[in-house]
């Protein structure tokens, strides 16, 4: 952990932009504060880039309130340009290294791919794939720098499944984890899976299990497994938050 966070920390100070990778769909919580802090200390230029926005409802996408952002979909390559404009107003038509940073899982590599046009950075959907720094030219004079995903010591285990920060595989109790964010989903998961919604998470992952047949052998309800498929549904975008929700 202390070596990754002196690799951003020296990435940070090498950087003239630095763009912050976000989760749309869990966006304040998906800032990591300590790097936010070294960057504001460092009085560095920064963009917010919000992605992920195909999992959100169009309703959804528009309350989104954050100054200083650019949303895009680095899978669906939406806002790309618009990312690249903005990174070349801001260097004003100077050379310049831009810094990418952020939580495990954001997008930070398929951006990279998206804005630099090709497969330049790995890409995968288990967290802490990049192992390694890269500088690619993303345009004439601008380079980006990858980083690997960097955790903070705030968050729970919930925030951290929700933008991807943690594989569902690796948690000691699947259960309470997924318990926790269908508490923070507020009847999401439920309409998800077409259970009511009762008011008591544990017993509304039991419904659920039943429903997608997770079953033991003798037909109890296997909330191990569905809590952690519950997850990573959540993870690979298959539950959307609909608008007015």
């Amino acid at each position: 952990m202390a070596g990754f966070k002196n690799m951003v920390d020296g990435v940070i100070e090498k950087s003239d932009i630095v763009l912050m990778v976000i989760d749309a769909r869990a966006v304040r919580e998906s800032i990591n504060p300590e790097i936010e802090e070294k960057i504001k200390a460092e009085g560095k230029k920064f963009l917010y880039i919000i992605n992920k926005v195909d999992l959100l409802e169009k309703e959804e996408q528009k309350k989104i309130r954050l100054e200083n952002s650019v949303q895009v979909s680095s899978k669906l390559h939406w806002g790309n340009m618009r990312l690249l404009r903005k990174i070349k107003e801001i260097s004003k038509g100077k050379p310049a290294t831009v810094g990418v940073v952020g939580y495990p899982n954001t997008g930070k590599s398929s951006i990279i791919n998206a804005l630099a046009g090709k497969k330049s950075a790995g890409v995968s959907p288990k967290s802490g794939y990049t192992k390694s720094i890269q500088k690619i030219k993303i345009a004439e004079g601008i380079y980006i720098i990858d980083t690997p995903g960097v955790f903070s010591k705030s968050g729970d285990d919930a925030d951290y499944v929700i933008y991807g920060a943690k594989d569902p595989d690796n948690l000691k109790d699947p259960e309470l984890v997924a318990a926790q964010i269908i508490s923070k989903m507020n009847g999401l998961i439920e309409r998800h899976y077409g259970v009511d919604d009762f008011g008591d998470p544990f017993e509304a992952i039991e419904k659920i299990a039943i429903k997608e047949n997770v079953l033991k052998k003798g037909g109890a309800p296997n909330t191990s497994e569905m809590s952690k498929k519950i997850m990573r549904d959540l993870q690979k975008g298959k539950i959307k938050k609909k608008g007015g929700n």
